[in-house]
């Protein structure tokens, strides 16, 4: 089975994260994986299962993960595809399920045919000082109704939630 992890990240938090669910679905010697940018990708026909990874943004995934999801509504049905989403505020279940309800939901209702195998929102991170003070100033208001700390650097990746949905998602790829 070959599997492709896309990711679209805006810090490199996503990108990491769909590293480790390679390298947790690669134990499997069943399964070939390859990870890349979503800007990277022109074809998926060679592909029996997709994983999907975007940080959220304007509380939405980001555009160039929604428009590959529009240019590949007619293929992606054809394939076993798993979506998650990365945001700071998916760091316990009831943001996990905000996430998953209110930010990926919506944009694969659009597209009905497309039935997930899985989907899930993760934790991520951020580091205040590298971000330009625009940015900066966004994410301290928007972090400031979380709860989250707002300075430094915040991770709120939850590394064996991470494993355990990689594994499960694995199976379910494989049909077991």
């Amino acid at each position: 089975m070959k599997v492709l992890i896309l990711y679209s990240s805006g810090y490199g938090s996503t990108k990491e994260i769909a590293e480790k669910i390679s390298a947790i679905f690669a134990e499997q010697k069943a399964i070939q994986t390859t990870v890349t940018s979503i800007d990277n990708v022109n074809a998926i026909d060679d592909y029996d299962g997709l994983i999907i990874g975007s940080s959220v943004r304007a509380d939405l995934p980001l555009a160039n993960v929604r428009d590959f999801i529009v240019r590949e509504r007619f293929v992606l049905p054809t394939k076993k595809v798993a979506f998650f989403a990365v945001c700071l505020a998916a760091n316990c279940d009831h943001g996990r399920d905000e996430i998953k309800k209110n930010f990926i939901m919506p944009v694969f209702s659009k597209y009905p045919e497309i039935k997930l195998v899985s989907m899930e929102a993760f934790g991520g991170k951020i580091d205040f000082d590298k971000l330009n003070p625009v940015m900066k100033n966004l994410m301290i208001k928007v972090l400031e109704k979380t709860g989250l700390p707002t300075a430094g650097s915040v991770d709120t990746r939850d590394w064996e939630f991470i494993s355990s949905w990689a594994i499960e998602t694995r199976q379910k790829f494989l049909g077991e």
